[in-house]
């Protein structure tokens, strides 16, 4: 696995932590959250194990309907891969 695959591997993981804590904070399930933005509940599933990507416009449909705050995910994989480089 080249450079860039792991760092798109690590950002993919890190949204769909990010994705399945605010789901469970609204208290969707899977199910519901899927039904709201209009996708498989399969494919939101792969979402949030960091198995797939989002595109855009469902990103920012989970953005808007999980009031899912960029900066946490973003400051997150900064942090991450800042600590990585720095070992």
């Amino acid at each position: 696995m080249n450079e860039k695959s792991r760092k798109k591997d690590l950002f993919v993981t890190i949204l769909g932590k990010h994705i399945r804590r605010k789901r469970k904070e609204k208290n969707f399930t899977l199910e519901e959250l899927a039904q709201k933005v209009n996708i498989d509940d399969k494919h939101l599933g792969r979402l949030e194990r960091g198995e797939k990507e989002a595109g855009a416009y469902t990103l920012g449909l989970l953005q808007i309907t999980l009031d899912l705050n960029s900066d946490e995910y973003l400051n997150e994989y900064i942090t991450i891969k800042n600590q990585k480089m720095n070992r």
